[in-house]
């Protein structure tokens, strides 16, 4: 599911809100490459990566990728990315990734590989490398290459291919891999192999619990847990199980879970940012879940909230609620939560 395909208005929201509840694997690609794009070369591109300069900052060309695709006909459903990075060499390199997520095989996939090279290359004037990750389950489907005859003129393009299918016998290596974005390619290969809920849910518990495990910081466990749980879609019926795994995880971990709630916040940041700009709408996105969250919280341990603390929640800012986040799991009494 594109989200700016979805800008509409009247009968055709219930139809954008009914498209939420699916599943939707492209969008978490889309920021996850954002937010772990070194760990995604690392485990995937490994030969490419020790080639970039990680001490300069990968630049993320999403404008000038839109200009390249906008006129594609295609309703599949693939995240792409544009980077720009330096190469120890020094020499600056563009890598484009294309992500496909739809389950099923396209006969002109390698086509359109070779169409957004040339496009590239052709308006930028800039070396292009070329990259795809397939993430259906059909173990036939390795298109490499795109190849192009007639009458004595010919073209061959060959672009790097990885198959997500091909990791499910190295699932273990992915779980206890140090690197974040094996329990990424580990929900992706849930989200497509999995059809049993309860199953999922399991799954997902346990990647949590893995996730407390890594060397990240306190916002890279937060947005990873979040990616996780974006990318195995819940049915509505068994999130009351779900919701009791968690709450096991929170008595054994000081470590906060990331409420279903608070990914759903983020999802209507996103919403918006199609019209209010996309930061902006996923940072109150983020708050609107945090105040979610916290008044939850808040009654479970406290009971009714007297109405000036409803409306401190409220009228609250992102660091604010954070830090009220965290001391409700502490705290003896809702005075002390608020404390200055």
């Amino acid at each position: 599911m594109d989200r700016t395909d979805n800008n509409v208005l009247g009968a055709d929201k219930v139809a954008q809100t009914s498209a939420l509840e699916r599943e939707d694997h492209d969008s978490p690609w889309k920021e996850a490459l954002e937010v772990f794009f070194k760990p995604f070369m690392d485990l995937l591109y490994p030969q490419i990566s020790t080639l970039i300069d990680w001490q300069q900052a990968p630049k993320f060309m999403d404008k000038e990728l839109q200009k390249i695709t906008r006129n594609a006909e295609n309703n599949r459903r693939y995240a792409d990315k544009l980077v720009q990075v330096q190469f120890l060499s020094g020499v600056e390199q563009w890598i484009y990734i294309h992500i496909e997520v739809q389950g099923e095989p396209e006969t002109k996939f390698a086509e359109r590989m070779f169409e957004y090279f040339y496009r590239i290359r052709d308006r930028y004037q800039q070396p292009v490398i070329s990259l795809a990750v397939l993430t259906d389950t059909h173990n036939s489907f390795r298109p490499h290459y795109f190849r192009y005859e007639l009458a004595g003129c010919a073209i061959q393009f060959k672009f790097s291919m990885v198959k997500l299918l091909d990791w499910q016998s190295r699932m273990d290596e992915l779980l206890h891999s140090q690197n974040p974005f094996g329990l990424l390619i580990a929900a992706q290969l849930t989200a497509k192999l999995v059809k049993d809920s309860k199953t999922r849910v399991d799954n997902l518990i346990g990647f949590y619990r893995l996730v407390i495990q890594k060397d990240l910081d306190k916002e890279h466990i937060r947005r990873l847990i979040i990616f996780l749980e974006w990318m195995v879609y819940l049915p509505e019926d068994i999130r009351t199980y779900y919701n009791e795994q968690v709450e096991h995880i929170e008595e054994e971990s000081d470590m906060p879970y990331i409420s279903l709630i608070e990914r759903k916040g983020i999802e209507l940041g996103i919403e918006q940012g199609i019209e209010q700009g996309l930061e902006k709408g996923i940072s109150q996105g983020r708050v609107t879940a945090l105040q979610q969250t916290l008044q939850k919280q808040l009654k479970l341990k406290f009971g009714v909230l007297a109405d000036e603390y409803e409306q401190r929640v409220l009228q609250a800012e992102e660091s604010e609620l954070n830090l009220w986040t965290e001391r409700v799991l502490f705290a003896e009494s809702v005075e002390m939560v608020f404390a200055q």
